[in-house]
């Protein structure tokens, strides 16, 4: 089943968003909760019990920090749909996906140009059975995702952007531009990975 190979390929990711944007400083008592959040995400993916304390958490940081409600809620809003996968009754499933599609919805309206949001509201809704109609949803997030990287890239670690560029290549719907550029901008950080240096 689709979503299934998604808590497989999020986990493979591992922790894509796990470190924060540069800008917080690592002191930064909201910062060190997104790392937090971020990480517990992952986890909630695989393990039902971490769904709930996770939401929490994310609803703390966007009390304390409302800059982040548009990203928040989009996690919430994956993390509610993620309880669907976990219920016995196909209407409950049914329920708590289309709960969860709509938090995300206005989370991602909130802040449209956001790149871990788009990357969560696409991923979610790329694994999603098809009968949820989301896979043009997450064709748009990818290819946003794609023209608004040369200006925010610079904001976030270069593993994690090495990491949706590979993720883009493998399963977003380019234009042969934009593939050229996905592929050139992995050839640079390649190249300035120091791993790749020794």
């Amino acid at each position: 089943m689709k979503f299934n190979k998604f808590i497989h390929v999020t986990l493979a990711f591992g922790l894509l968003f796990f470190l924060s944007v540069k800008g917080l400083a690592s002191n930064e008592p909201t910062g060190e909760m997104l790392k937090r959040a971020r990480a517990q995400f992952y986890v909630a993916v695989e393990d039902e019990k971490q769904i709930a304390p996770t939401i929490r958490l994310f609803e703390r940081i966007e009390k304390i920090e409302p800059k982040y409600t548009g990203r928040t809620q989009v996690y919430i809003g994956a993390l509610i749909a993620l309880k669907g996968k976990h219920a016995f009754f196909p209407h409950t499933k049914l329920k708590w996906v289309k709960r969860g599609l709509a938090i995300m919805d206005n989370g991602l309206q909130k802040t449209p140009n956001d790149l871990e949001a788009l990357f969560i509201h696409g991923s979610t809704c790329y694994y999603l059975p098809f009968f949820f109609r989301r896979g043009d949803d997450a064709q748009r997030d990818f290819r946003k995702i794609v023209k608004l990287m040369p200006h925010q890239m610079d904001t976030y670690d270069p593993k994690l952007i090495t990491n949706v560029v590979a993720f883009l290549l493998e399963n977003a719907r380019l234009t042969d531009g934009e593939k050229a550029y996905l592929q050139m901008l992995k050839g640079r950080l390649k190249s300035q990975d120091p791993v790749n240096h020794q």
